[in-house]
């Protein structure tokens, strides 16, 4: 081998090296801003506007997605850049999938229309109803995570389990579980010692019990967590509720008074402090308590309903970035010269780096646009009977796996896609998660269908002889749900119903 041809080797794997090296990042930036709601987004914008000069807003006049459902116009703004030299994108071209010629995407049994269509909102447009924000507990707690002095690692393993924080603010979900999910989701082996040594930690934020495993750890957490109270009746408390807690669920107070050998003086302290705790910690990010924070929802998506057709808006409410003529012309001039032996000064370097940052940026932009609206399509089609029914019963059993197989996507991406984001439809607004619902055993009803009959014949049912986990066990039987009655207690609990003699009036 010549001394050229060696040369040639050794810079072509230098290439490929920085090639490769640049795909992951960019993997890793796109995963970020997948997860980012619009709030998120703009605040990276921003960011990125202050830190790189060849970056600026586009005026007003190009705005590439406009009110034009129908224009057949999937593509980027013909106006920006291409990423470097040769256009060195590791991933596919946004916008490239094939549609009809009309720009619309059909089903095959033209049972729904859909448009990929993306508009920025108007001053007028109005969404119904005006809701509180019940995602700002993830994006809370996550926030106090990152000030903690956490790895990657522990931050991802942290992002799973406070997914899974229910919205009372428990964590029920077993750590074995949640292992295998990032095992398999991430590829990356996780150990259930590493899990509880995260959860741990986010046991330690606020508001004081938040990511218990049960009621009893949460009241616990919160004991532990107390100032300024009596020392003596806060560990009493403490033992009350660590060994006697089923005792003291059942009001069996005499129990506990024999077993400690106390008196009731000593019982009502400890009670007292027991009864300031918050078993479902979680509330209090959806209540008055928490309107501080709390904020009106803004939906990504708009699914509207006509004669039975349905058309998908993705709502752009990020500004349009270009990059700055005077880079453009810069670039331009360096990119010319690049043939003649003319050594690059260093202000020829950081023009190149800046512009080619900037470019990369508003590629990776319009690619997460691409992605959510693909991801949207998909799971639109799946639960298309819902959107133009409202019947949460016609919700179909539909999981990240299915999404990501119909996507060609990974579920990771999925999964953050899903994230603080909603979809405004002609029966409200709801998060996009609400659309994953788990199958129920071997057959096709949907867990969701499942809570809303028990919520049904809950609300419909005899007061003074309230329904037993047994007999909603039994008539979801009757209507042919191959149910366990372990499911029913679960899917009561989780639609915050007391059991039957806590519903039982005179």
């Amino acid at each position: 081998m010549s001394e050229n041809d060696s040369f040639q080797q050794i810079q072509k794997l230098s290439q490929e090296q920085i090639q490769t090296q640049r795909a992951t990042l960019n993997q890793m930036l796109l995963g970020e801003l997948i997860a980012m709601n619009d709030d998120g987004i703009r605040e990276r914008i921003e960011a990125e506007l202050v830190d790189n000069p060849a970056l600026e807003e586009a005026s007003d006049s190009q705005d590439d997605y406009g009110d034009n459902v129908d224009d057949g116009d999937d593509s980027s703004s013909d106006t920006t850049p291409e990423v470097g030299e040769g256009n060195d994108d590791p991933f596919d071209s946004p916008y490239t999938q094939n549609d009809d010629d009309t720009g619309n995407d059909s089903c095959d049994d033209g049972f729904a229309l859909i448009a990929p269509s993306r508009r920025k909102r108007a001053e007028t447009d109005v969404y119904r109803p005006p809701v509180v924000n019940e995602a700002s507990m993830y994006e809370i707690l996550m926030n106090q995570v990152r000030e903690r002095d956490l790895t990657d690692r522990q931050l991802l393993i942290a992002e799973y389990i406070i997914g899974e924080i229910d919205d009372d603010g428990l964590m029920r979900r077993p750590i074995t579980s949640i292992c295998g999910d990032i095992i398999s989701l991430e590829n990356e082996f996780v150990s259930p010692q590493e899990v509880q040594e995260v959860l741990d930690v986010i046991q330690d934020l606020e508001p004081a019990g938040i990511g218990a495993t049960n009621t009893r750890e949460c009241i616990l957490l919160q004991i532990e967590d107390m100032k300024g109270v009596n020392i003596e009746a806060a560990q009493l408390a403490h033992t009350i509720v660590d060994k006697y807690f089923d005792a003291y669920e059942r009001h069996h107070y005499d129990k506990i008074l024999n077993a400690l050998n106390i008196d009731e003086k000593a019982f009502e302290e400890a009670n007292r402090i027991i009864k300031r705790t918050n078993p479902r910690p979680g509330n209090m990010f959806n209540s008055g308590n928490r309107m501080a924070n709390a904020t009106h929802i803004t939906p990504n998506f708009i699914i509207t309903t006509d004669d039975n057709k349905l058309q998908l808006t993705v709502v752009n409410d990020i500004p349009e970035l270009q990059i700055s003529e005077s880079y453009e012309i810069e670039y331009q001039r360096i990119a010319k010269r690049k043939g003649k032996n003319i050594k690059e000064s260093d202000e020829d370097v950081t023009i190149k780096r800046q512009y080619e940052n900037a470019s990369n940026f508003i590629m990776l932009l319009k690619m997460r646009q691409e992605k959510l609206y693909k991801i949207m399509r998909a799971i639109m089609l799946r639960q298309q009977e819902f959107f133009i029914t409202g019947d949460t019963h016609a919700l179909k059993p539909l999981v990240l796996k299915d999404i990501a197989e119909e996507t060609g996507y990974d579920t990771s991406t999925i999964s953050r896609a899903q994230q603080n984001k909603y979809v405004d439809t002609n029966w409200g607004i709801f998060p996009v998660k609400y659309f994953f619902v788990k199958k129920l055993n071997d057959n096709e009803a949907s867990s969701t269908a499942i809570k809303d009959i028990i919520k049904e014949m809950v609300e419909n049912e005899d007061k003074t002889k309230p329904l037993s986990d047994d007999k909603l066990c039994e008539a979801l039987q009757q209507q042919g749900y191959d149910i366990k009655r372990r499911t029913v207690a679960k899917y009561r609990e989780s639609l915050k119903i007391p059991v039957a003699r806590q519903r039982k009036t005179l």
